[in-house]
C-alpha cells in the first residue's frame, strides 16, 4: 500500500489553491490520507475528486459542514497494521499522550497532524507520523509493504 499522506492545507485561508506539484503526487499513489485543517467543504470535495480512495478526519481549523461530513479520529486496518488517523489539539508540547488516549485500543501507527511540523517518532510503542503541513509545503509518503512501514517527508 502506498498512501500520499496530507495535512493542513488551510484552502482558502493560507493558500489560495491545491500548489500544483501536490496534485501530481495524487497519481501515484493508491490512496491518500488526509488529517484534518482543510477549512472549507469544496477543499474535502477537490481531494476526494482527485483519489477515490480517500481517509480523512476533520481539524480544529475546520468550518462546521467540515466537522459534520469528516470524523475526529478513525481507525482501520492495512495489511494486519491498525492505523489510527486524528488531527490533533491544543500546544505541541505532550501532543502525543493526548492523542493517544483517544483511542480506546491503541493503534500500532497514529498519522496526525496540528503542530505542522514532521514527525516520525516512537512514544509508548506507537509509531507517531505527522507529514508537516500543505501551506507550508510538506507532505509524506506512506508506504506499508508486508508489515514493514516507511514514511518519507515530501518537500514541494
Amino acid at each position: 500500500m502506498k498512501a500520499l499522506v496530507i495535512s493542513d492545507t488551510h484552502i482558502p485561508t493560507r493558500l489560495k489553491e491545491f500548489p500544483p506539484a501536490l496534485v501530481d503526487l495524487f497519481k501515484n499513489v493508491d490512496q491518500v490520507i488526509a488529517l484534518g485543517d482543510f477549512v472549507d467543504m469544496e477543499t474535502v470535495l477537490t481531494i476526494k475528486g482527485l483519489k477515490q480512495n480517500f481517509q480523512a478526519v476533520h481539524g480544529n481549523m475546520d468550518y462546521p459542514d467540515v466537522k459534520e461530513y469528516l470524523p475526529p479520529k478513525k481507525v482501520f486496518a492495512t495489511e494486519n497494521i491498525r492505523i489510527g488517523i486524528c488531527h490533533g489539539w491544543g500546544p505541541p508540547f505532550r501532543i502525543r499522550e493526548r492523542i493517544v488516549n483517544l483511542f480506546k485500543e491503541k493503534p500500532d501507527v497514529i498519522l496526525y497532524g496540528h503542530t505542522h511540523l514532521f514527525d516520525d517518532s516512537l512514544h509508548n510503542d506507537v509509531r507517531f507520523l505527522n507529514p508537516g503541513a500543505v501551506c507550508d509545503g510538506s507532505c509524506a509518503l506512506l508506504e506499508i509493504d508486508g508489515g514493514a512501514i516507511r514514511f518519507e517527508q515530501i518537500r514541494f
